[in-house]
């Protein structure tokens, strides 16, 4: 073993951390479930990220992964990307707010980046018009998304199929990630269906994070086998067991993540279902509490993603 090598181990925490990475060096694609590559959600990692990005970025890819997803916007889209491209990186999306979409700016950058998703997040509340929720705290986001209506969301799904038209064009795809809130339920009607139902597959995909779904009580089984050709991109999240249910914009995070594998989800029947649909990409992330520090955790998810390969 080089010294190099054994310096990275060193780094890496520990011996056993060390050794996934190195195991996963040239792992092939097809030895994965759905034989996608998995991907990381950079929010994962982001306070590792803002420390030190160059290392932090090495470390990822060391680990094993080959495709990631933006949170924001680098401060420099071209370098950002040259640096994951010399890694064996690439950013294959990224999440934005709706109301980004209407920059010009923002449609550059995720080009320059090489992005071929632009994913928004969360829904817009129709009654604050072209006010920017990327700019409000929870604290004043939280009452405005108890009042969401049903309306709100049929009008969302107007803008999606607006904003997908606009991508298409410049050769970006649109999507939506949902959160616990959007499987929030109208009578018969719950958010998440009506933005899948009442949008153009052919101008709109969608992100399900598996994570937000159980969150709110529901099945991310049953939404791979009920919308099968809508949902091309998954966020592999899982929780511990206890968490609490609900689909309240305030309860997005309060609840312990784990790692894949060590959660409530049964993924390998989950990735036996997606097999049979139209999934495209799937990336680990984990956000909030973690029982391990988040560099561990991802090269523990994946491990275990290398593990139950189909």
């Amino acid at each position: 073993m080089s010294e190099s090598r054994r310096t990275f181990i060193k780094k890496a925490g520990s011996t056993a951390l060390g050794a996934v990475m190195l195991s996963q060096a040239f792992q092939r694609v097809d030895a994965f479930p759905l034989g996608l590559a998995p991907g990381l959600q950079l929010w994962s990692v982001k306070d590792a990220l803002a420390k030190d990005e160059d290392a932090t970025l090495k470390l990822i890819a060391k680990i094993g992964y080959r495709e990631l997803e933006i949170y924001e916007l680098p401060k420099s889209p071209s370098s950002f990307k040259n640096k994951c491209t010399d890694l064996g990186m690439t950013l294959v999306g990224g999440h934005f707010y709706l109301h980004s979409l209407k920059s010009q700016k923002a449609i550059d950058a995720a080009r320059a980046l090489g992005l071929r998703y632009m994913i928004a997040i969360f829904p817009t509340l129709r009654s604050l018009g072209e006010a920017d929720i990327s700019k409000m705290s929870d604290a004043q986001l939280n009452p405005l998304y108890e009042k969401i209506t049903l309306d709100d969301y049929k009008w969302n799904a107007e803008q999606f199929n607006i904003f997908g038209e606009i991508l298409k064009r410049q050769g970006l795809q649109f999507g939506y990630h949902n959160h616990a809130v959007d499987l929030k339920r109208f009578g018969g009607a719950v958010g998440f269906d009506t933005l899948i139902e009442s949008t153009d597959p052919n101008l709109v995909v969608f992100e399900m994070d598996c994570g937000h779904v159980i969150h709110a009580g529901a099945d991310p089984i049953a939404y791979l086998r009920k919308f099968p050709t809508r949902i091309q991109l998954l966020h592999l999240k899982d929780l511990k067991p206890g968490y609490g249910i609900s689909s309240s914009f305030d309860a997005e995070h309060k609840d312990t993540n784990a790692e894949i594998g060590a959660g409530v989800i049964d993924w390998k029947n989950l990735f036996h279902v997606a097999k049979q649909g139209n999934v495209k990409h799937c990336f680990v992330e984990h956000e909030g509490a973690m029982d391990r520090p988040p560099l561990q955790a991802i090269a523990r998810s994946y491990d275990y993603l290398q593990r139950i390969g189909m």
